[in-house]
């Protein structure tokens, strides 16, 4: 049926569009795909972390450089410094990204919009509002496609669209009650209100928890995630899905309850995000507001079978560790100290990694050893530390 419109559309004199696909970096639970730009050197390639819950097309310094883009207005104030940017022409897979309604920006200072991944931009959802979604998270493929393109599969739950932000909201049942959710692909781990977090630890004492965002939890360092609770939940219902062991990293109160529920349909408390997504096929279909669940795979959170350090970007290109998990072995605690550079891991070395590169190499089997490198005061030491499981 599909082919038999296909041809009378043509015969007709119209283009259809086919849906392209390419593929998918994961990298620490965050999609990434290549897109293309034209520059005086032909084309430049460049990684964009695609995520539903972005607000605009975000290039980094060096790319904007690359290929020419002009500003067009002042420097925006703020932790990311920012100028608009002229809509650039780009292509995913050979095929024209529509930017439509999708404010361009560039990052001054910056290569990318943060440290916890290796990526020079990202594809907000303003963007991807303009097709039908699919991350195949475990067959590793992105697909954009125009709408009505796809046959959809899985398990079909609503999930509402904000008409201004493009945000996508979805409801999760946890120990009976309906929550609202942002489906949340550019985050690594799911994150949930503290407040929220903390009522369910205490009612729900066996649940396991620890302080300190580690793993894929890391996505900034800092005294936030110095002082994160983390919390593994029994379990969470997403229509007849059901998923047990649930990890989550808090966030402040009003993160979610405020501040990001003034951008979606209805209230929300967290986001649901790369931890539970990386398992499915996520197909979201922007126009009726529906995502389609299909899971094929089961993963451990193997990250948080780790040494425990919460790390930040530092200033020299090496990570700075901010924090230590109260869940880190004995020998952890008595041999790092926050402030510590973390130099390399075993023989890899730790300049210019991600954050999630660096949660990678700090990950391993229970009980095992890892040697860190590690500066403090100007000294260099090495030390050998016990992995643990977290969470």
């Amino acid at each position: 049926m599909r082919r038999l419109l296909a041809t009378l559309l043509l015969a007709s004199g119209t283009i259809v569009a086919q849906p392209v696909t390419v593929p998918l970096i994961l990298e620490g639970n965050a999609p990434i795909v290549e897109l293309e730009f034209s520059s005086a050197n032909g084309i430049r390639k460049a990684r964009f972390l695609v995520d539903t819950g972005g607000g605009a097309f975000m290039l980094g310094s060096k790319l904007m450089a690359d290929i020419g883009a002009k500003a067009t207005g002042p420097v925006s104030k703020g932790n990311l410094r920012v100028v608009p940017l002229d809509s650039v022409p780009v292509k995913l897979g050979g095929m024209a990204l529509d930017l439509t309604g999708v404010q361009t920006v560039g990052i001054l200072g910056r290569r990318g919009p943060s440290a916890r991944n290796d990526a020079e931009g990202l594809i907000p959802g303003r963007l991807l509002r303009n097709y039908e979604v699919i991350f195949d998270y475990p067959a590793r493929r992105f697909t954009l496609a125009k709408r009505g393109a796809t046959e959809p599969r899985g398990v079909k739950v609503k999930t509402p669209i904000s008409s201004s932000s493009g945000f996508p909201r979805i409801e999760l049942q946890i120990g009976g009650v309906t929550n609202g959710f942002l489906l949340d692909t550019g985050a690594s781990f799911t994150m949930i209100s503290r407040t929220v977090l903390d009522g369910w630890a205490k009612a729900n004492t066996a649940w396991p928890a620890a302080t300190g965002a580690v793993g894929f939890a890391n996505m900034f360092g800092g005294k936030i995630e110095r002082e994160a609770f983390m919390l593994r939940i029994a379990e969470i219902g997403i229509g007849s899905i059901s998923l047990k062991d649930v990890a989550a990293v808090s966030r402040p109160e009003g993160t979610f309850e405020k501040y990001m529920s003034r951008r979606m349909t209805a209230p929300i408390l967290g986001a649901l995000a790369g931890n539970v997504l990386r398992d499915f096929r996520v197909e979201i279909d922007y126009k009726n507001g529906f995502t389609y669940l299909e899971r094929s795979v089961s993963t451990d959170d193997a990250d948080l079978l780790s040494v425990g350090l919460v790390l930040e970007a530092g200033a020299d290109g090496n990570p700075l560790i901010s924090g230590i998990s109260s869940a880190a072995a004995s020998d952890v605690k008595a041999q790092v100290q926050t402030g510590d550079k973390l130099l390399a891991v075993d023989d890899t070395p730790m300049q210019g990694r991600s954050l999630a590169a660096a949660a990678g190499a700090l990950q391993g089997k229970a009980g095992a050893r890892k040697q860190l490198s590690l500066e403090r005061d100007g000294k260099m030491l090495m030390v050998s530390v016990t992995i643990k499981q977290l969470l």
